[in-house]
């Protein structure tokens, strides 16, 4: 990056925080860890810090900030070994990829099923000359 750049970068202030209830993100995350309701959190910041939240808009909050960063301690201890030794970490719900035999064997036998349905009989039969009529069915 151009050095002025990297310069005019350095000097911005930093943005302040849009939500009101960010002073407060450790508190509710705490009460979170409790067990709280994001209603019960909405009442107690209402009651003791005189902020006014919904708890739909506690759980909006907790939702975006949950998704922005993941923390170490989240992280595993044996998945903290594989990144330190440099080693992809692997999701135990990956997908298994069949092998491209694989592959055009289930494609084959896909097109070679018979895949004709037998035709559903219309719910009734139109003859401008005559009055709509229903057929009569034998379900219950």
């Amino acid at each position: 990056m151009d050095a002025n750049l990297k310069k005019l970068l350095d000097e911005l202030p930093d943005k302040p925080p849009r939500s009101r209830l960010e002073p407060y993100r450790e508190f509710i995350a705490e009460l979170r860890s409790r067990g709280r309701t994001y209603r019960d959190i909405a009442q107690i910041l209402a009651e003791k810090c005189a902020v006014q939240v919904t708890g739909s808009g506690v759980h909006d909050f907790v939702r975006s900030r949950s998704r922005a960063k993941v923390s170490p301690e989240q992280i595993s201890p044996a998945k903290t070994d594989e990144i330190a030794a440099g080693r992809p970490i692997v999701a135990s719900t990956a997908p298994v990829v069949p092998s491209s035999k694989e592959l055009q064997r289930k494609i084959a036998a896909l097109k070679a099923r018979n895949t004709a349905a037998e035709p559903v009989p219309p719910g009734f039969e139109y003859d401008p000359d005559q009055p709509l009529l229903l057929k009569q069915t034998n379900r219950k």
